[in-house]
């Protein structure tokens, strides 16, 4: 069977959200599927800015932007072709709180991703599976990461012991082994967040990104920076453990600029790009057995800087950015959404216990089916 389905991923770095159609030959069949469309949705600043800082909405604030990211969300799908040709629409929503088991001490486990899916699901007159996180975290799982069920999908097998690295705002990593209930993964500390926040900060909020590395060229790592921020009780967490803006977002950044924030501008962003190698760098060599090869993807993976730095530290496993597929930089997030989706509808599940820490695979998410008239 052949089935279409669109991914859309809104991430940490909460810029804007990336909506991928893929063919799949069938929702549980391990291969490399066709990636037919990608596109970019950027969020405007205001939009952005709210965001990034979840603890000062209120309530109706959150509920307002439900269904103004379904908006958002809607016009991404709308910009790739041949779209309404899809059979489900995956939508992973903007984590604005992820408090699991790791975090919640004892107490109540619970994630926040909004993103109306009855809003989209009208919208785009398809069915719509949301709220992908819950059902691990309600047994007992950190509920991330979400993705390496596709990175153990859309890799071929005599691949067994590649490493697949995910920078994003948080950097998250999957060990794909030879059986799927072998994969170990898990969050491994700040992705691009701190470097993106820096790079708004130096350049008075003109750059949202160390864009090519411009801004950190000639920079020099500052050993104080670099030990504070692998210093954060995050680190001496065992896997799976999972992390997000909670750890690393606003008020880390402003802790470091308070103590840090004479120094130069280059040599920051450079302490940051540091902290992450070494975090993705010691997941590969220290805490996960086997690994032959890296493969980095998401935003982080463009950065010539951060990817020098993983190449040397990793020496001699080599490091590989894939420039098409599901897995190049800007495909694998939404394109695991979409693998997500179709496996939803399939009835399939999705989560890895071994990776979540969860008492069993879940079915993820819920699938909102349109109702009313067409266009009504």
């Amino acid at each position: 069977m052949t089935l279409r389905a669109i991914g859309l991923m809104s991430g940490t770095s909460c810029d804007g959200v990336d909506a991928l159609m893929l063919e799949l030959q069938h929702p549980d069949r391990r291969h490399v599927p066709r990636v037919l469309g990608h596109v970019h949705h950027a969020f405007d600043d205001a939009l952005q800015d709210r965001l990034r800082a979840p603890e000062r909405l209120g309530i109706a604030d959150v509920s307002a932007l439900g269904y103004l990211l379904a908006q958002r969300y809607a016009d991404a799908v709308r910009e790739l072709p041949q779209w309404e040709s899809a059979q489900v629409v995956g939508m992973h929503g903007q984590t604005v709180w992820h408090c699991p088991p790791s975090r919640a001490g004892g107490g109540v486990s619970h994630t926040l991703q909004l993103g109306s899916s009855g809003a989209l699901a009208q919208a785009l007159r398809l069915p719509v599976v949301g709220d992908l996180r819950a059902a691990d975290v309600a047994l007992g799982g950190e509920g991330a990461p979400i993705a390496p069920i596709a990175h153990w999908m859309f890799t071929p097998p005599d691949h067994a012991g590649r490493l697949v690295i995910n920078v994003g705002g948080i950097a998250n990593v999957t060990l794909v082994t030879e059986s799927c209930d072998d994969v170990l993964a898990g969050d491994v500390g700040p992705g691009m967040m701190i470097t993106d926040a820096l790079a708004r900060h130096v350049t008075g909020g003109s750059h949202a990104y160390d864009r090519d590395g411009t801004l950190s060229t000639g920079g020099q790592p500052i050993p104080a920076v670099v030990e504070e921020i692998l210093a954060h009780p995050f680190f001496s967490r065992p896997l799976p453990r999972s992390t997000g803006r909670e750890d690393f977002g606003a008020d880390t950044v402003a802790g470091l600029l308070q103590r840090h924030g004479h120094e130069a501008g280059a040599d920051l962003i450079a302490s940051s790009l540091e902290a992450t190698a070494r975090a993705i760098v010691r997941a590969a060599t220290e805490e996960l057995p086997g690994v032959t090869e890296l493969v980095l993807t998401g935003g982080g993976a463009l950065h010539p800087g951060l990817r020098a730095r993983v190449q040397a530290m990793a020496a001699p496993r080599p490091v590989v950015v894939h420039h098409d597929g599901p897995l190049a930089p800007q495909h694998h997030e939404p394109a695991a959404m979409a693998l997500i989706a179709a496996r939803t509808l399939h009835r399939l599940p999705s989560s890895l216990p071994r990776v979540t820490g969860a008492r069993g695979p879940a079915v993820l998410g819920h699938v909102c089916w349109p109702g009313g008239q067409p266009g009504g």
